[in-house]
């Protein structure tokens, strides 16, 4: 089984026969940079450049995470926000929204001529070209939550949850027009996998009820607006949301290390494929290889379909980490024999009454 049939197989919870090791976030590091002669800002406005930077992962350390762009605001640029371009080490980000209310969001006819959504259609075309048949080249677009914060302003939109529920229904639904348009066309334009990014959507800001409520229904369209595998990243401690994700429709869930892999498991069960967990701090960038080895080797040991860090990757993750957490699932035996699959479900049964 090559590379990319092994990560589709697993976002689809198909048959696999090692666990794959990919990343729905963005893996790249300074170093990196530095190697392709493509760094942050430029390569965000150049699609040369971001294609080039956007393979390093997988030329440089053999891990298959070909994933652009590398931030979240690129939709909120699109549709008017003004942006801090970022530096090296730190990507773009919003610096002033767009608009006060709902009623003056307007989706621009032209949205894909707009800001850096261009660049990022012609770098997935070459990315396709260059690297498609070796590995699954994945387009992360941000969520319709996330984008309402980023284009009303995080603390505004989030108040309207409590004092003007219409106004942040209407706020989500139109932001998830802007995430739906993106998954057609990143689709017609080279990616293999689309990857959801909604991080203030997390447990750390909303109840399960307001999850529900505000973010479930247009998850669920655009989970259904994707033709290729799908899959949902929100950070943070969303255990008290996975009852409610697993009915979302993404073919996956990616989560940080704060939710337990056999808790995940134990609720989700075989709805949605499991990414993660190897937290991206504590282990990826302030570990050794042995550490990231250990953590990779409990996550795939309590059932994750696809082995990832928890969240991006910091710029200045050492590369032989990453090295390690692309040769992880070499150590990891998938249970085969009756007897291996009955320890390994016995072992999630125990933890999960344990808990």
């Amino acid at each position: 089984m090559n590379t990319k049939k092994r990560i589709i197989s697993g976002i689809l919870g198909g048959r696999v026969d090692q666990i794959p090791v990919w990343l729905p976030v963005v893996s790249i590091t300074v170093p990196m940079m530095e190697q392709a002669k493509a760094p942050w800002p430029a390569a965000h406005h150049d699609p040369e450049l971001m294609a080039k930077l956007a393979a390093m992962p997988w030329e440089l350390a053999g891990l298959p995470a070909i994933t652009v762009p590398f931030c979240l605001s690129l939709e909120a640029e699109a549709l008017g926000c003004e942006l801090d371009p970022g530096t090296i080490n730190r990507t773009p980000s919003v610096k002033k929204p767009a608009f006060s209310i709902p009623d003056d969001f307007v989706l621009p006819e032209n949205l894909l001529e707009r800001g850096r959504i261009p660049v990022v259609l012609r770098a997935l075309e070459i990315l396709h070209d260059r690297l498609g048949e070796e590995v699954p080249i994945n387009a992360k677009i941000t969520g319709g939550f996330t984008i309402a914060g980023h284009i009303y302003g995080v603390s505004e939109f989030i108040s309207w949850i409590k004092t003007n529920p219409a106004y942040a229904h209407q706020a989500v639904e139109s932001a998830s027009l802007v995430t739906k348009a993106l998954i057609t066309a990143f689709e017609d334009h080279g990616a293999d996998i689309i990857s959801i990014s909604d991080p203030t959507a997390s447990g750390d800001l909303l109840s399960g009820d307001q999850y529900r409520e505000f973010v479930l229904p247009y998850h669920k369209r655009v989970a259904s607006a994707a033709r290729r595998p799908s899959v949902l990243h929100i950070c943070g401690n969303s255990s008290g949301l996975l009852e409610h994700i697993k009915t979302s429709g993404f073919d996956a869930y990616s989560f940080e290390e704060k939710i337990d892999v056999l808790t995940a498991k134990k609720i989700l069960g075989d709805n949605i494929s499991l990414v993660g967990n190897v937290a991206p701090v504590g282990t990826m960038l302030q570990g050794s290889p042995e550490k990231v080895t250990a953590d990779a080797l409990l996550a795939m040991q309590g059932g994750v379909d696809v082995l990832s860090s928890g969240c991006t990757l910091p710029p200045l993750t050492p590369l032989e980490n990453i090295r390690a957490l692309a040769r992880a699932p070499e150590h990891y035996r998938v249970p085969r024999e009756p007897e291996e699959i009955l320890r390994e479900f016995s072992r999630g049964f125990a933890a999960g009454v344990n808990q």
